[in-house]
């Protein structure tokens, strides 16, 4: 039955691929040089909550032999990232999700650490997500710890019809590595 399952999510999966404007895939490189900035070996438990079988987050954590939980929709149990919990003794959580839930997800991110369950996060999101009095709220509130890594070019997103070049930045919460509020890479 499991294998069923498994092979009915992938062709869902798939099918989302083509339909779906928040499903694109993160280059290579960008992965790759955050992995590097944050120096991602050092965490232990690692969460990939919007990450299927065919994402460069994962195969390059794979690559790395890291320690990780991925969890997506389309997986065999259906994960949705407002319901799923983190694994536990989760250090990191690190991901592109969807921009069209941004607020949505920047709330929930926050909610996890706030509730000990995640202990910092990196998330790509587009350069407007520093916007709006509503957002503006959220990131002051743990200034403290953010630091903001803005891409000096636009991102060229994977699986996308035409064109969908943005301008991004990186917002991370209690990465040790990072000492200060803003960077440009």
């Amino acid at each position: 039955m499991q294998k069923k399952n498994q092979k009915d999510n992938l062709k869902l999966y798939e099918e989302n691929k083509e339909k779906d404007k928040d499903h694109v895939a993160t280059p290579r490189w960008v992965v790759e040089n955050i992995y590097d900035i944050i120096n991602i070996t050092k965490f232990n438990n690692i969460w990939f909550p919007f990450n299927n079988y065919d994402s460069h987050f994962k195969l390059k954590a794979d690559e790395l032999k890291l320690k990780y939980k991925a969890t997506h929709i389309f997986d065999d149990l259906g994960n949705n990232f407002f319901t799923t919990l983190p694994p536990k003794n989760c250090e990191l959580l690190i991901s592109n999700p969807p921009f069209s839930q941004q607020n949505a997800i920047i709330k929930r991110t926050f909610e996890l650490v706030d509730k000990g369950l995640i202990k910092a996060f990196c998330l790509l999101l587009p350069l407007a997500t520093l916007e709006t009095p509503s957002r503006a709220e959220m990131w002051e509130k743990y200034v403290d710890k953010l630091s903001i890594l803005v891409f000096k070019k636009r991102i060229k997103f994977l699986n996308t019809k035409g064109s969908f070049n943005k301008g991004c930045c990186w917002v991370c919460y209690n990465i040790p590595n990072l000492k200060r509020q803003l960077y440009w890479i």
